[in-house]
């Protein structure tokens, strides 16, 4: 239920604002009220369901200006899950190189949500070497909040062809065992991807465009 909740607002179809009422979720979705209820409540700590006691629930308005302060909170504990890993071996890189070119990919063919999760995938691969749960957990919980802006006033994915020559840059400096280096090309890659925002004017924005 709340992972269901949970997309419908991050894919935008719940739309900020929209009211929430247990009762219609529990009958549209067959459920009783009090998973709807408790999934209501998880939301609403982490920001994406707003209420008032005993009057209403809403979905959250899109914060835009989240992004410039969620960007640097992702690409530092990124850099940390870097050097948290143990070590960086053929396997790990590989799978970096595959998604790096599902994303040249998507790219190429214009789809937005193919390039989002090949973007996802990249990024997961550095996570998982860390084999730091509680930090990955952290970093999706971050990643939710762009994704709604992504999804509101970019199609679907912020991230442009840039991107693949900085994912590129984070592999060859991993390949040499060179962190430092690293580091700084998955910082440079997400502040990268931060001016893309700025740049396409999605922090100038007060609401999601028509028809969002």
């Amino acid at each position: 239920m709340y992972d269901v909740l949970k997309d419908a607002i991050v894919q935008g179809a719940l739309h900020p604002g929209e009211r929430l009422r247990d009762g219609e979720i529990a009958e549209r979705l067959e459920v009783s009220r009090m998973p709807v209820r408790e999934a209501l409540r998880r939301l609403a700590d982490e920001g994406l369901v707003v209420a008032e006691a005993s009057r209403w629930t809403k979905v959250a308005p899109i914060d835009v200006s989240a992004a410039e302060r969620v960007y640097p909170i992702i690409w530092s504990l990124e850099c940390q899950a870097v050097q948290l890993a143990p070590t960086w071996l053929a396997p790990a890189l590989e799978d970096m190189r595959t998604a790096n070119r599902e994303l040249e990919r998507a790219l190429a063919a214009g789809d937005p949500v193919a390039a989002s999760s090949a973007d996802d995938a990249f990024h997961d691969v550095i996570l998982r070497e860390a084999g730091n749960p509680e930090l990955t957990t952290v970093v999706h919980d971050m990643k939710v909040r762009i994704r709604r802006i992504e999804v509101a006033y970019f199609g679907g994915t912020t991230t442009g062809e840039r991107s693949c020559r900085e994912h590129t840059a984070v592999i060859e400096a991993l390949a040499a065992g060179d962190i430092s280096a690293a580091t700084d090309a998955l910082k440079l890659n997400w502040s990268g991807t931060l001016e893309r925002v700025r740049e396409r004017g999605g922090l100038d924005a007060a609401e999601p465009p028509e028809g969002a």
